[in-house]
């Protein structure tokens, strides 16, 4: 049952044949009683109306398990277990590390490291042994630390990251490559920001086109539809509280992400717009599904279908390094790939594949063509019209 204010009067059951042209209801019974007039006069919606069709969205959202579940919990349990799976199967050390310095410094790196990795000092890249599974040389400013990584070792670089401190380089950035060119894979930067894209992908899909479904359905929006309130008020209405959730979701990742030691300030707020990007892409899907599908069972089988389909599809949870390259690249394309390529550029060590600017566009570009499609097939309800 709908929590928002809506009264009907007795009068006999609902006569509504839809919205005309202009706006106007030709409906006469079955309705909702009007707001009282507004300070502008009669006919107007009362200051305030906005507000008010937001906190019963917002009553909405939060009565429904279901919606709150697959948006909040499952992700963080699904994160859970991606992390405990990575655990296990990750090598750790202790490793053979070369360093392209004095022996103090590689001293430093193997105290640091504490694992018993160890740890020679070179005059070279090229004078490391063969069985080494990372080299590290300083660059040339001394900003930057580069290590090239044996790939079949790529848990070097974690652990490597985590010693900095202790080594006399805290400060500096890590930039690491294998020997083969390709950079390594680290799983913590590439779950996070898998995890996110899970998250808002699932308030899209399951807090907002199931909710929007169920309103049309059980004939709550109809019945908005004849209030003085204005059709972009009460639509827009669903978002306060689900953009409350995203920001809510983000800074779970982003604590979570700087704990580790994988956010800076500045990719701090580079995340914030790449989520504020990613939302407006998958909100507008959300209005497209649930202003055009029919029933709420066809929406949750939908949503049940294209969560997996394009999890796998975009390389969000699963690296697309592990498809054919061919098939990779053009998968890569696809707009949930960019969402999880921008928010891999906000995080230390995130392997990607497209400039984030390029992202950016490519994303805003099609949530704007998604969200003008969906505000041109949106109906009120879910009657087929003769």
């Amino acid at each position: 049952m709908s929590t928002l204010g809506t009264s009907r009067t007795a009068t006999g059951p609902a006569q509504d044949d839809g919205p005309r042209a202009d706006g106007a209801r030709t409906g006469t019974a079955d309705t909702a009683q009007p707001p009282p007039p507004g300070p502008d006069g009669p006919g107007t919606a009362p200051r305030g109306e906005f507000a008010a069709l937001a906190r019963g969205m917002t009553k909405e959202l939060v009565r429904d398990p279901m919606a709150l579940f697959f948006s909040v919990v499952f992700p963080v349990l699904l994160a859970g277990l991606f992390v405990a799976i990575m655990q296990l199967t990750w090598a750790g050390g202790p490793y053979t590390i070369a360093v392209v310095g004095s022996d103090t410094q590689a001293a430093r790196l193997s105290s640091a490291l504490g694992d018993g990795s160890r740890v020679t000092a070179v005059d070279g890249p090229r004078a490391a042994p063969q069985d080494t599974d990372a080299v590290v040389a300083p660059s040339a400013d001394g900003e930057a630390l580069r290590v090239v990584t044996d790939p079949e070792s790529p848990s070097v670089v974690s652990a490597l990251r985590d010693a900095l401190p202790g080594t006399g380089w805290d400060g500096r950035t890590l930039e690491a490559v294998g020997t083969d060119g390709s950079p390594p894979f680290e799983p913590m930067p590439f779950v996070l920001p898998g995890v996110l894209v899970f998250a808002l992908m699932s308030l899209a899909l399951s807090a907002t086109a199931g909710t929007l479904v169920s309103l049309r359905a059980n004939g709550t929006l109809r019945l908005l539809r004849t209030t003085p309130a204005r059709p972009q008020a009460i639509l827009t209405s669903l978002l306060p509280a689900r953009g409350a959730l995203g920001l809510a979701l983000l800074a779970v990742a982003g604590a979570v992400a700087t704990v580790l030691g994988l956010l800076t300030p500045l990719s701090a707020l580079t995340m914030l717009l790449t989520t504020a990007l990613g939302m407006w892409l998958l909100m507008s899907v959300g209005f497209l599904l649930g202003g055009t599908l029919r029933s709420p069972e066809l929406t949750n089988a939908l949503s049940g279908l294209l969560t997996p389909l394009l999890l796998m599809g975009s390389g969000v949870l699963f690296p697309l390094e592990l498809m054919p390259e061919g098939l990779a690249e053009v998968l890569s394309w696809n707009p949930v790939a960019l969402l999880g390529d921008a928010l891999r550029h906000d995080v230390t060590g995130g392997v990607t594949r497209h400039a984030q600017w390029l992202d950016w566009l490519l994303i805003a570009a099609t949530a704007a063509l998604l969200t003008a499609a969906a505000v041109r097939a949106f109906r009120w309800d879910t009657e087929k019209k003769n």
